[in-house]
């Protein structure tokens, strides 16, 4: 007999996500979707909600990378939009990424449980432990 305990998703995929849901909250009428993408460049969400007569479409990237992959962007750019929508594109890095090549057309989010110090990528584990990165470490 086999016991399975915990989460079959990676412990930092959790924390990605927990920092999308902090920007587009289930309360606000955020559906937040996983992406199956064919390729490895990374975590990608659909966000969704019904506005009125619309539907407002997001698509998300997760990167944990000191300077996000061109392939991330690259399959950021190629999730499929249906015809009538316009879906705002977003890219979720660790807090003091490179972000400097990433297009402008992308909105850059930083995570709150993940930074770069010291060119090394560290979990800020308690609120008390947190550093304050400088905000023009952080490009936007």
């Amino acid at each position: 007999m086999m016991i399975i305990m915990g989460s079959s998703k990676d412990v930092m995929e959790l924390f990605a996500e927990r920092d999308l849901r902090r920007v587009f909250p289930a309360y606000d009428s955020w559906e937040i979707t996983p992406v199956n993408t064919r390729s490895d460049a990374g975590l990608f969400y659909r966000v969704s909600r019904k506005k009125m007569y619309t539907r407002e479409v997001a698509f998300v990237a997760v990167s944990f990378r000191r300077t996000p992959d061109e392939r991330v962007v690259s399959a950021l750019d190629a999730l499929p939009v249906s015809g009538e929508l316009k879906a705002e594109k977003y890219l979720i890095t660790p807090q003091a990424a490179d972000t400097a090549a990433i297009p402008s057309g992308i909105k850059v989010l930083p995570m709150n449980a993940y930074a770069f110090e010291q060119g090394n990528l560290v979990w800020m584990t308690k609120k008390k432990n947190v550093k304050k990165f400088p905000e023009q470490a952080v490009a936007t």
